[in-house]
């Protein structure tokens, strides 16, 4: 009997989540209205424009693009948008979703890094609704690796689920209740602010801000241009 896979697979775990187009959008966002889809993606580019902004000659980079939400909202804005997935389904539906714009690049990764994606090529990183996926080690992963791609003076926006408000402590005890045999992979795990802080500046990120709003944690920060000596 074959063992179903561990949270860190995220390959097969993501990919046996997307198999429909009705299953992948309800993995994405727990709803499957298109209405759902719209407002939500337009939600999200709010705060990326309250954080890092989205101008017309940026490279725009998402890390775990579902099914194109958030991209088909900013691809528009900017000069180029690159989606990329663990799950060839999910970026299947991306593709469908975006097929109206000709800036739109697709990138299927590993689920650990961006390889594929060159040094100093992107002018912004953002990750949404996916580190509740992930584990610890793999969020600072993708952080570390947007730092590599993003060029000087690129952003980067993350967010997650804050352990520490009352609404985000109800998330954390409705998933303790589960049994530990029967813990799905994919359930959401918290984070707290100073978690996601830490990371953003171990990799090397400065200007780092947290927004603690609501039960989520919005992060930002901005990778220094180096001045070289005259």
């Amino acid at each position: 009997m074959e063992h179903p896979p561990s949270r860190s697979e995220y390959k097969k775990v993501w990919s046996a989540l997307s198999a429909t187009e009705d299953q992948a959008k309800l993995h994405v966002i727990g709803a499957t209205e298109e209405a759902a889809f719209q407002a939500t993606g337009e939600e999200t580019l709010r705060f990326l424009q309250d954080s890092v902004g989205i101008r017309r000659d940026d490279v725009v980079l998402e890390i775990g693009c579902g099914v194109g939400r958030v991209g088909k909202v900013v691809a528009p804005l900017c000069r180029k948008w690159i989606g990329c997935d663990v799950a060839s389904n999910m970026l299947a539906l991306t593709a469908n979703r975006l097929k109206g714009f000709s800036n739109v690049e697709l990138v299927e990764i590993s689920g650990y890094n961006l390889s594929g994606v060159a040094d100093a090529s992107v002018d912004v990183v953002y990750c949404t609704v996916v580190f509740m996926h992930l584990e610890a080690w793999d969020r600072y992963n993708y952080i570390s690796e947007a730092f590599r791609v993003l060029r000087p003076a690129g952003r980067i926006y993350v967010d997650n689920i804050n352990l520490c408000t009352d609404g985000g402590w109800q998330v954390f005890e409705n998933h303790r209740s589960f049994s530990p045999t029967n813990r799905p992979p994919h359930m959401t795990q918290n984070s707290t602010p100073q978690e996601i802080e830490t990371y953003l500046k171990r990799a090397g990120f400065s200007d780092v801000r947290i927004r603690t709003d609501d039960d989520w944690i919005r992060a930002s920060g901005f990778k220094q241009e180096i001045i070289g000596n005259s």
